[in-house]
């Protein structure tokens, strides 16, 4: 049980919030897909705009977005899906244009476009930068033409390649690459490959990904049908372990579980999850987290575009956020980070002796080699981090 220092307190919430827009569409659904996405339709897409638009000047008026009343800036903004990079000039341009007026936005602020490798070209690479986007997130997946055709890849091996020197060549100074190990069929040859020619473009930031299959996805229906065979588990430790290395040894910093940085590029956003801090987010499926309370906007597009079309917040679910709840799903996501967490800091900022409930609850994780405790910090041993979810089960 947690114990109190003093009356149950909220964080001081005063670090720059994270903005989130979800884009759901997709050139093609890749059959490992759980994300709220779609087959990108242009006729859409219009509607889609409007809507993601709407709500953002409906959750101005809203009591859960006043910490940015409060004068609260956001410093990321985060094109995610889906497949952002599908969409057309003119849309981003109004959404990047909404962001830029309803919200305080810290310079500098780093604006972040998830991408396809197949659906760029110089032309809207340089328009993207003239915008203001100046980070791009590339889904490479795997340079291995075989493995791309499995999953359901729209983009082949060279495109992926083309995509990375023409984004450098028009001027994007901050490029990550995205991994994923352990699919079917997938061999640790083939990810080594893919790891050390990726690692030879030296991109900005590297994230791998172990795969998780997602119920109700194409890849679960093939591996209960016997269509194909689930990499092993230990075989699936050996590729994040590859990965690991492979990245160390050409100067990476290994900043997260699954993230690594060149020259302290991290991902200023996706960090704001990892510390707690605060993050609004729009579209069909997004989340928010506002401090005291997080939601949910439904996930179907039409019933989202609809109920924003009546005016109305097309939230799925809205829970009421206690310190207590707030500082158990800290502690987890605090650990994902390489260097963990400072146990004085998270009892200052939470009310709550951090030190003695983590001594009561950890039981046997440290002595089986999975956590590490020194002085006030505590983290996840290299063991640990390839084991994580047995560890945040403890604290559930």
């Amino acid at each position: 049980m947690i114990d109190f220092l003093t009356q149950a307190v909220y964080p001081l919430d005063t670090y720059p919030a994270g903005l989130y827009v979800h884009v759901p569409f997709c050139r093609s659904k890749c059959s490992y897909c759980g994300f709220v996405s779609t087959v990108h339709d242009p006729d859409i897409e219009e509607i889609f705009v409007d809507a993601v638009i709407k709500e953002i000047t409906l959750g101005q008026g809203e009591q859960a977005w006043g910490m940015l009343h409060r004068g609260i800036t956001i410093d990321s903004v985060y094109f995610g899906g889906g497949t952002p990079s599908v969409l057309s000039l003119e849309s981003l341009s109004r959404l990047l244009k909404s962001c830029f007026s309803s919200f305080r936005l810290a310079q500098p602020v780093e604006i972040t476009m998830e991408m396809n490798p197949a659906t760029g070209s110089e032309e809207i690479f340089g328009a993207w930068l003239a915008m203001g986007v100046n980070r791009v997130s590339l889904g490479v997946q795997s340079l291995d033409d075989r493995v791309l055709r499995n999953m359901g890849r729209s983009h082949t091996a060279q495109e992926a390649l083309y995509a990375f020197r023409l984004l450098r060549r028009v001027g994007f100074e901050n490029i990550s690459v995205d991994i994923m190990a352990g699919f079917p069929g997938q061999s640790r040859k083939s990810l080594l490959r893919t790891t050390e020619e990726l690692l030879t473009l030296e991109p900005d930031h590297l994230s791998v990904y172990l795969l998780e299959v997602k119920p109700g996805t194409p890849l679960e229906r093939q591996l209960q049908q016997g269509e194909t065979r689930a990499v092993d588990d230990d075989v699936s430790a050996e590729m994040y372990e590859d990965v690991c290395r492979l990245a160390e040894a050409a100067g990476y910093e290994q900043y997260e579980i699954a993230n690594f940085a060149r020259n302290g590029k991290y991902s200023r956003h996706n960090v704001k999850y990892w510390t707690d801090a605060l993050y609004v987010g729009v579209g069909p499926g997004a989340c928010g987290m506002t401090g005291r309370q997080r939601y949910t906007n439904v996930a179907d597009i039409g019933d989202y575009c609809s109920a924003l079309a009546r005016s109305r917040l097309p939230r799925e679910t809205v829970e009421d956020l206690s310190a207590t709840v707030r500082f158990r799903e800290a502690l987890i996501m605090g650990l994902r980070l390489v260097r963990g967490i400072n146990l004085r800091e998270m009892s200052t900022r939470y009310g709550v002796d951090a030190v003695g409930y983590v001594n009561e609850t950890v039981g046997d994780l440290e002595a089986a080699g999975l956590l590490e405790i020194s002085g006030d910090r505590l983290a996840l041993t290299s063991r640990g981090r390839l084991l994580s979810n047995t560890v945040f089960c403890r604290w559930v």
